[in-house]
């Protein structure tokens, strides 16, 4: 996965566990990939109405997470209509678990938050 396809699922996975550290994080880190506040939003809500393929990442990376690694197959499906192979699935499976385990950090240690603090969707 791009640089720009790992935020999209940093921006997702964030946002299903509700980690305002990544979320923060990843959302300035998302404007130095050249997403806009706007894609960001959507992004963090799971979607990309401005780019199908990211569009089938972030509903992916949203599914995985919410449903625990349980993925619909319709969004399964989708993932790999939109060009996604099964080794970008394994890469994007990891990227969910380590996001997670991030995000987990953070819910249990609060450590402050050292970016402008990501805005409420």
């Amino acid at each position: 996965l791009s640089a720009k396809e790992k935020e999209v699922v940093n921006l997702a996975v964030s946002q299903v566990n509700k980690c305002i550290y990544c979320l923060s994080a990843h959302t300035a880190i998302g404007k130095m990939n050249g997403f806009t506040d706007e894609q960001i939003l959507e992004l963090r809500a799971g979607k990309a109405s401005f780019d199908t393929k990211l569009n089938a990442l972030a509903k992916l990376a949203k599914n995985i997470t919410e449903n625990r690694g349980r993925t619909d197959e319709d969004v399964l499906n989708d993932y790999f209509a939109a060009g996604y192979t099964k080794a970008n699935l394994i890469d994007t499976i990891s990227l969910v678990g380590d996001k997670t385990i991030s995000n987990y950090i953070h819910s249990t240690t609060q450590v402050p938050v050292d970016f402008p603090v990501a805005p409420s969707l």
